[in-house]
């Protein structure tokens, strides 16, 4: 189920490689492709966060992802970096209805993993 247009998809990862070149040469095209499932994943996040009016599910879902990727030697910059590229993208029309939450679940998330690394 794509839950966001392939444009819009395709558009934030050649943004996300633009600013961290170094991920090409760490994880090679497939990395790319890895990373495009991402970005859908976590559209799909906010929607359930949308359709259950809960901002906190995505907050939730951010501190685990960062975990899990952090782990896998991603950095916790690179996911606040997708999350406002993700914010760039809401007037698109298929985020009619959904953007200004959206944008404030995004928000909410950025200051959350903000704070993983302060003591």
């Amino acid at each position: 189920m794509n839950v966001v247009a392939r444009e819009i998809l395709d558009g934030l990862v050649e943004k996300i490689y633009e600013n961290y070149p170094e991920l090409l040469e760490k994880y090679g095209e497939a990395g790319k492709v890895k990373c495009r499932e991402d970005v859908q994943h976590h559209f799909r996040n906010l929607d359930v966060a949308f359709k259950l009016n809960h901002s906190k599910i995505f907050i939730d879902y951010s501190i685990w992802l960062n975990n899990v990727l952090t782990s896998r030697g991603m950095k916790t910059e690179h996911i606040i970096d997708n999350f406002q590229k993700m914010q760039e993208v809401l007037h698109e029309p298929e985020f009619a209805g959904k953007a200004e939450f959206y944008h404030i679940c995004l928000s909410e998330a950025i200051q959350a993993l903000n704070q993983v690394d302060k003591p």
